[in-house]
């Protein structure tokens, strides 16, 4: 079985969100609430530094994402435009 034939078909044209590219004001956004969950002692000094690097460098939400995906508490919105909220 081909790898592309475990992924769930998308209507022609339709992209998943993950893949959508990220703003500079959504990886700032982002750095924000890093910025809190360090505060709150979610994550050490260290975390804090991989997990901001990794969020500067994102491409898209699905990699921004992932640097909060495990922080209780922390909610990433995005606006019908796409930026952070």
């Amino acid at each position: 079985m081909a790898d592309d034939a475990r992924v769930p078909a998308r209507p022609h044209g339709e992209v998943d969100p993950r893949d959508l590219r990220v703003s500079d004001a959504e990886r700032e956004h982002v750095a924000g609430l890093l910025n809190k969950a360090l505060a709150r002692g979610l994550i050490d000094v260290d975390g804090f530094a991989d997990r901001l690097g990794t969020a500067m460098g994102a491409r898209t939400r699905g990699e921004l994402n992932a640097v909060v995906v495990d922080l209780p508490g922390v909610v990433v919105r995005i606006d019908p435009n796409g930026r952070g909220g």
